[in-house]
C-alpha cells in the first residue's frame, strides 16, 4: 500500500515540501492519483496549522515568516534572509484592514505583492505561499492556479503558455478536476520533472 503522510509536523529533514518524486507514471491520471494517496494530507494539514492561528496578527506572522507547525522555516523560504521576511511582516501588518476586507483571494495576491515588489525581486512564491496562509486564516481560497517557477515548469510540460500569471483550472487537462487549485499548483510543482516524460495530452 502507499504510504499516506498525514501532518507536516511529521515530515524528516526535507521539510513539508516534498522531495522530487522517482516513481514512474504512465498517465496524467495516475500522476493525480498518487497526489492524493500521498500529499492531499499533507497539505491540507499544513494549511489547518496557518489558517488556525487565533487572530489575523498571527496568522500573518506565521505566514510572512515561514513559521511552520514545528517552529521551523518552510523550506520554500528557507534561503531567504529573516531581515527581509520581517520586513515582508511588519508590511502585510501595516495592510491588516485591508487584508480583512479582502473579498476573495486574488485581491489578497494583489496586496501581498504590493508589499513584496518594496521588498525584493523574484519574489512569486513567497508572495502565493504568504497569501495562501493568510488566506487559510480569512476563508478565501484560489479560484485559479497561480505561476511561479514550480508551477510554469509543470505548466510548460503539458504544453501550455499561460498568458497571464495564473490559469483558471477548466484550461488544464480534466485529470486536474479532482484536485482544488491549490493542490493543482502542488502537484504542478512537486511533479514537474515527471510530467515532462509524458506524452502531450491531447487537445
Amino acid at each position: 500500500m502507499t504510504r499516506r503522510l498525514t501532518s507536516p509536523c511529521t515530515t524528516d529533514a526535507g521539510g513539508i515540501c516534498p522531495p522530487r518524486t522517482t516513481k514512474q507514471f504512465r498517465s496524467l491520471e495516475a500522476i493525480v492519483q498518487d497526489y492524493i494517496d500521498r500529499r492531499r494530507d499533507t497539505a491540507k494539514s499544513e494549511l489547518e496549522y496557518f489558517g488556525g492561528q487565533k487572530n489575523l496578527s498571527d496568522a500573518i506572522r506565521v505566514a510572512a515568516l515561514a513559521i511552520t507547525c514545528n517552529g521551523k522555516r518552510h523550506p520554500h523560504q528557507r534561503r531567504i534572509p529573516g531581515l527581509l521576511l520581517e520586513h515582508y511582516r511588519r508590511g502585510l501588518m501595516r495592510k491588516r484592514r485591508a487584508l480583512n476586507s479582502c473579498k476573495n483571494f486574488h485581491e489578497l495576491m494583489a496586496i501581498s505583492q504590493s508589499v513584496a515588489d518594496k521588498i525584493w525581486k523574484h519574489s512569486e512564491l513567497t508572495v502565493y505561499d504568504t497569501a495562501h496562509r493568510v488566506g487559510a486564516h480569512l476563508k478565501r481560497h484560489p479560484d485559479r492556479v497561480y505561476m511561479h517557477a514550480g508551477t510554469r515548469d509543470g505548466t510548460r510540460a503539458l504544453g501550455l503558455r499561460p498568458r497571464f500569471p495564473y490559469v483558471f483550472p477548466r484550461e488544464l487537462p480534466s485529470a486536474f478536476r479532482r484536485l482544488k487549485p491549490y493542490e493543482i499548483e502542488d502537484c504542478l510543482c512537486i511533479y514537474k520533472g515527471t510530467l515532462k516524460k509524458l506524452p502531450r495530452p491531447n487537445q
